[in-house]
């Protein structure tokens, strides 16, 4: 995990020394065979991909009470309330920030969200670090229909291992790069949906002129998204113009209090 010292002393690997407490706590719990039993067990998922392969712009909308680099955003959040605001505004999946320690965010947050988002036939994405076979089987069995894989925090035989057991689990894998070189170790095991993440890892600064210069470097059988940094249409429609499929917008729908249905409305315009 976070390999040859890049991030050594960023907010990521702050958050993945506190993220690895979290997880010795859990399973002391919830033991891994029991967690993989019920992932095993869980069904009812939404086919994430499905969903962000339909024709024109999918808007990903992100839900979180806070963010390491804009700190707390909706402290009183009401996941199931906002998921229906997203559903409602035309949002295509909903991904769910479930990491603690910056974002304050929870399992429950996930559950609540798929109680809605479910029966509506949205994907929820659990939004977290994860780097243990036992996040995936906890994502799974806690009603989750994708995951999120950073390439930053994993090994590639890491990755290799958790890719294959998501999708083993029927889950969809949004695979994460911030670089280029972390877009080739992605592009190895062929993966099916790629993220490009606009955020400078050590700065936490956002640039969307590095969706620009990576995208045209994903094979056109992926489905691309476009992650960080856009504030409006405009901005979407450069990403567009560099090949994104999809968008994951999360602050600044978080500061207009969920409403997305301006931005879906003037996308499919």
């Amino acid at each position: 995990m976070i390999s040859h010292g890049k991030y050594t002393g960023t907010v990521l690997d702050e958050i993945i020394t506190s993220k690895r407490e979290v997880l010795l706590e859990s399973e002391r719990g919830v033991p891994l065979a029991e967690m993989r039993r019920a992932a095993e067990e869980s069904g009812g998922r939404t086919d994430y991909l499905a969903a962000l392969s339909s024709p024109g712009m999918s808007v990903i909308t992100e839900m979180k009470r806070a963010s390491a680099s804009a700190g707390t955003l909706a402290p009183e959040l009401d996941p199931q309330a906002m998921a229906k605001t997203f559903i409602d505004g035309g949002a295509s999946a909903i991904s769910v920030l479930t990491e603690a320690s910056r974002f304050s965010g929870s399992i429950d947050d996930l559950r609540a969200v798929k109680s809605v988002a479910g029966p509506r036939n949205v994907p929820v994405m659990e939004k977290d670090f994860v780097f243990s076979d036992y996040q995936v089987y906890e994502a799974a069995a806690n009603g989750a229909d994708a995951v999120l894989l950073i390439i930053a925090i994993l090994e590639p035989e890491q990755y290799a291992e958790l890719l294959s057991l998501s999708l083993g689990l029927g889950l969809g894998v949004l695979v994460e790069v911030f670089t280029e070189d972390e877009l080739d170790i992605a592009l190895v095991q062929n993966p099916q949906i790629v993220g490009i993440n606009n955020r400078n890892l050590k700065t936490l600064t956002t640039d969307i002129a590095l969706f620009e210069s990576l995208g045209p470097k994903v094979p056109k059988d992926k489905i691309l998204v476009a992650e960080s940094g856009m504030k409006g249409v405009e901005d979407v429609r450069r990403m567009e113009a560099a090949g994104a499929n999809a968008v994951l917008i999360g602050e600044s729908l978080m500061r207009a209090g969920g409403s997305v249905s301006d931005l879906v409305t003037s996308l499919s315009s």
